[in-house]
């Protein structure tokens, strides 16, 4: 089910462990690092991170054979206006 900001549960977390990576702009990770640091199942990740892609949240490059994820400028803006909403939450 979707929060206030439009964002999901799983996508959240998705998107927290891209950020957690320093995935952001022009430096990418594998979709491998992003699977060993989410909570969410190793099937559900690409669809979330194709949801994601389809948003402008992130950006998703094929390389070599393999898929590299980094977090647009809008992501980052989302991920921070989740963490506003969390911490509004504990007051």
């Amino acid at each position: 089910m979707p929060s206030p900001n439009g964002l999901s549960e799983p996508q959240q977390a998705v998107l927290f462990a891209i950020w957690k990576l320093r995935a952001i702009g022009g430096r990418v990770v594998t979709v491998d690092e992003v699977l060993q640091i989410t909570p969410q199942s190793d099937e559900d990740v690409p669809t979330i991170l194709r949801d994601l892609q389809t948003g402008g949240f992130v950006e998703i490059r094929n390389k070599a054979g393999r898929s590299n994820v980094s977090m647009t400028p809008l992501g980052v803006a989302i991920l921070r206006k989740v963490e506003e909403d969390r911490l509004e939450e504990i007051k």
